[in-house]
């Protein structure tokens, strides 16, 4: 059975959400439009990071957890994936769960503080589903601090909201590899005996058009990619074939080879690119969660606890 992305290459990724959030709200009030402001950013990240692992903790069921700032009638939400408007079972017990790091304490998001934080600036994901789905759900929390914030799908973003009162936009750029890729049909018909329909041509050196000439206009940028990452996204009769400079790499990489060939490159494209004074995030994976099959194959979450730590499903 082909290799894929289980949880235990991404271990203990699944609250990084809750971290993001944390980590804004700390860090914002250090930053500002000055150049000057990066060393003392850098420092503080240093002695944070040295006095407070958020990584090392575990999830409490708190029953007396604080109400959720939204309801399904939040017009940021996906119709598909509206939870609430859909009725999903246990959404009490699953809203109920909070992540408590050993050493720190981890604030619950103020949705006033921080767009007072981040007034005048912008926030841009970049990645695949998981990124697309957080952000809907902190767009949704953030409108309570502005009810007039309105739909954004500028700069070629895939979904956003900009919040007039504080003149903060954030936003999410489909790239669900961070590559640029193209199919490109199977040219001969001669013999069709190994099933192959085409290849995804994947330019493992150039960013995907969707972001690469966006970094400039945000001053938050949060990538991810993984769950793509996969043959059941590209089955071996439509596979990934990895290119450099425009040529096939020799010998063919495998997906996961192609994958760390990808993370070194965009890794190296960004630090090079992006804006020294950008904060930049790089957020994992989440474990799969589908229950009977995959999420193209009847496949259902039924879970309402997080999973325990190398447990798979």
């Amino acid at each position: 059975m082909p290799t894929k992305l289980y949880s235990s290459i991404f271990p203990s990724v699944v609250f990084l959400s809750l971290v993001f959030l944390f980590l804004y709200s700390t860090l914002l009030p250090l930053y500002t439009n000055n150049h000057s402001s990066s060393p003392p950013i850098k420092m503080f990240l240093r002695s944070f990071s040295s006095s407070c692992n958020l990584f090392n903790g575990h999830w409490v069921l708190n029953s007396t957890k604080p109400k959720p700032f939204y309801d399904e009638a939040c017009p940021f939400h996906r119709n598909a994936w509206n939870c609430l408007k859909n009725k999903r079972d246990n959404m009490g017990i699953i809203n109920s769960w909070k992540w408590v790091p050993k050493d720190c304490r981890l604030e619950r998001i103020d949705p006033w503080k921080f767009l007072g934080l981040m007034r005048n600036r912008n926030i841009g994901f970049v990645g695949d589903s998981l990124s697309e789905n957080f952000l809907v759900s902190f767009l949704c929390i953030l409108r309570v601090a502005d009810l007039g914030a309105k739909k954004w799908k500028k700069k070629g973003a895939w979904r956003g909201a900009y919040f007039p009162k504080y003149n903060v936009t954030v936003a999410y750029h489909r790239a669900v590899l961070l590559a640029k890729y193209k199919w490109k049909p199977k040219q001969s018909k001669v013999s069709d005996q190994d099933g192959l329909k085409g290849i995804y041509q994947v330019d493992v050196d150039t960013p995907a058009d969707e972001w690469i000439s966006v970094t400039d206009f945000y001053d938050v940028l949060v990538f991810n990619t993984g769950h793509w990452w996969g043959y059941d996204k590209f089955p071996k009769e439509t596979p990934l074939v990895f290119y450099r400079h425009e040529r096939p790499i020799s010998p063919p990489l495998g997906l996961l080879d192609g994958l760390q060939v990808v993370f070194e490159n965009m890794v190296h494209y960004i630090q090079k690119e992006v804006p020294k004074n950008t904060l930049k995030f790089w957020r994992l994976q989440s474990p799969r969660h589908f229950y009977g099959g995959e999420w193209n194959q009847n496949g259902s979450c039924l879970f309402d606890r997080p999973l325990e730590e190398g447990q798979r499903i």
